[in-house]
């Protein structure tokens, strides 16, 4: 594995993170602590997970247009890893 790579796969684990800490603090104005533990339970969880990963596709964009191809590959696959993530979460 390159580098580059592994940059992508980090990009797309810290990504979807950011952006579920920006959305419960900045827009909902929770506290982080209070929200994670009032909101979320076994039944919202994956598609909690699933609204994050919105950002991940803009970072893949960002990626590809700035021509940093394995980066992009990093991140998709960072994504397919959160999508297995998320069936096992839904379905056992």
């Amino acid at each position: 594995m390159t580098i580059n790579l592994i940059k992508g796969i980090i990009i797309g684990i810290i990504s979807p993170i950011i952006l579920f800490i920006l959305v419960v603090v900045f827009f909902l104005e929770y506290d982080i602590t209070y929200f994670v533990n009032e909101h979320i339970n076994e039944e919202n969880f994956p598609a909690i997970i699933s609204l994050s990963l919105l950002s991940n596709l803009s970072v893949f964009f960002l990626m590809l247009r700035n021509n940093k191809d394995i980066q992009a590959k990093g991140i998709l696959l960072s994504t397919f890893l959160f999508g297995i993530l998320i069936i096992y979460l839904k379905f056992f």
